[in-house]
């Protein structure tokens, strides 16, 4: 796999591959010609490439680069699923699975879901996946999804809040090169 990432990113830097389209047919290629079973993905390329080639070739690596366009990386996450203080309304979806408003299979509420709702995991994880596909974290909006929120109690939106933050602060100072340990965080 390695060899093939490197070609890849060779061939990028060349000027061989200059689209989308000339990546795809290049990974098909490439795939083909060393026998690899699994296709490539962009953040496996990235991954091989050296700190200086990163800057040369994440812009045509990175998936969806709308999602960062403006320079903010959006991360949202989800607060455990909670009852309106007001009873349920007629209009709004109901599942155990996410907050009232939530069907449960958004985006965000799966991966709410997959780390259990644990506020610190959400940010970290996803800070993660969106520096692996070449997306900038160095500037984050942080979304809490779940209208219920402000209806939890006090300590647990403090709770949240600050795990949210402090998985912020780990990410960028790991990205700094200081060795950071995610905590074992207590579930409130």
């Amino acid at each position: 796999m390695r060899e093939a990432c490197r070609r890849i990113i060779d061939d990028i830097i060349s000027g061989q591959i200059k689209t989308r389209k000339d990546l795809e047919r290049a990974k098909h290629r490439v795939c083909r010609d060393f026998g690899l079973e699994k296709f490539m993905s962009n953040s496996e390329i990235l991954e091989h490439a050296a700190p200086e080639e990163k800057k040369l070739i994440e812009n045509l690596l990175r998936k969806k680069p709308t999602r960062t366009i403006s320079g903010v990386a959006v991360v949202a996450v989800m607060c455990h699923p909670h009852e309106c203080p007001h009873g349920r309304c007629l209009y709004c979806p109901e599942s155990e699975k996410a907050p009232p408003s939530y069907t449960g299979e958004e985006p965000a509420a799966l991966r709410a879901r997959m780390y259990d709702f644990h506020p610190y995991r959400q940010v970290y994880n996803r800070l993660e996946q969106l520096h692996s596909i070449g997306h900038p974290v160095d500037k984050v909006e942080l979304i809490v999804m779940g209208g219920t929120f402000p209806s939890h109690s006090l300590c647990y939106q403090e709770w949240f809040i600050s795990s949210c933050l402090e998985a912020m602060v780990d990410f960028g100072a790991r990205l700094s090169g200081v060795k950071v340990d995610m905590p074992n965080h207590q579930v409130m």
